[in-house]
């Protein structure tokens, strides 16, 4: 019996992640500011976000800022993936998508950070810390946010402010999918709670028909300031090709989370740390003639 495969399929892809409270962090009392989370979406279609709230005691609501800013990516991004499935889908369309997903994330994030204002509004403290800094409501909530959803053949990217997006082909070259923003330069960094967030959003969109990819790597700067080469994308491309041509999803699930304390130690960046690490699958949609 032969078996024919059809032009048309698409992988399934799996989500790994994994996240540590920075060193610096624990020895100042501070929590994990980071958040990270992922779903399926339409049609086989997946989903993934993270964000670092931002540490500054500007930004004393930060994780919870981080938490609503990966829930509401997930759910613009499913509402992204539909659309992003149809077969008429093409370049213009697909970078749309990425734009509208940019617009509805700022827009549903600050509905949320106001809801929860609602229910849980500043304390007498916190008010009087607002009134020092002069700053708005939605500001201490501030946190960056990396957000990626796969949908037929398409990857599609969005992100505001620093952390690290690395797409990795299987001969272990890589690339960034969303486009280096200039100011960000290790101190400073771009953010959901500022007036012009929209604008500060880099979007990219791929054709994983023409750009096949062995992995693809989101992570929080703790990561990557972690690293010991300068740029480090390329090393660490070249070993994530050869770990997913040699395991599977189980070792990654087991390797992951320790990568992420690492690079939250005191000898990695002391900072949190958040990985998402997406690989592909087993192949959907393959039919057979006899």
């Amino acid at each position: 019996m032969a078996t024919d495969i059809t032009t048309d399929e698409v992988a399934t892809w799996q989500v790994i992640t994994g996240s540590a409270r920075g060193a610096a962090h624990r020895a100042t009392g501070l929590p994990n500011q980071d958040a990270a989370a992922s779903q399926d979406g339409p049609g086989g279609a997946v989903v993934v976000a993270i964000a670092d709230g931002h540490g500054h005691i500007r930004h004393f609501r930060s994780a919870d800022g981080a938490a609503l800013a990966v829930d509401v990516a997930c759910r613009a991004a499913s509402r992204a993936a539909a659309g992003l499935a149809a077969d008429a889908t093409g370049d213009e369309e697909a970078a749309l998508a990425g734009q509208e997903l940019a617009r509805a994330v700022v827009a549903d994030w600050r509905s949320a950070v106001a809801d929860q204002l609602k229910a849980r509004p500043y304390t007498a403290k916190e008010l009087s810390l607002l009134d020092l800094t002069a700053d708005t409501p939605a500001v201490p909530y501030g946190s960056t946010l990396l957000v990626a959803v796969i949908s037929a053949r398409w990857l599609v990217c969005a992100q505001i402010g620093d952390g690290d997006m690395l797409a990795v082909s299987p001969d272990g070259r890589s690339f960034s999918p969303v486009a280096a923003d200039d100011r960000l330069d290790g101190h400073r960094t771009t953010s959901l709670c500022q007036p012009d967030a929209l604008a500060s959003f880099r979007t990219g969109a791929h054709d994983l028909g023409q750009v096949p990819l062995a992995a693809l790597l989101l992570a929080t700067d703790g990561y990557g300031n972690a690293q010991a080469d300068e740029p480090w994308q390329p090393s660490v491309g070249r070993d994530l090709a050869k770990l997913a041509a040699r395991h599977d999803r189980h070792w990654f699930e087991q390797e992951v989370p320790g990568w992420a304390r690492r690079c939250a130690s005191a000898e990695g960046s002391g900072d949190d740390a958040t990985i998402a690490l997406l690989l592909p699958g087993a192949a959907r949609g393959a039919e057979e003639d006899g």
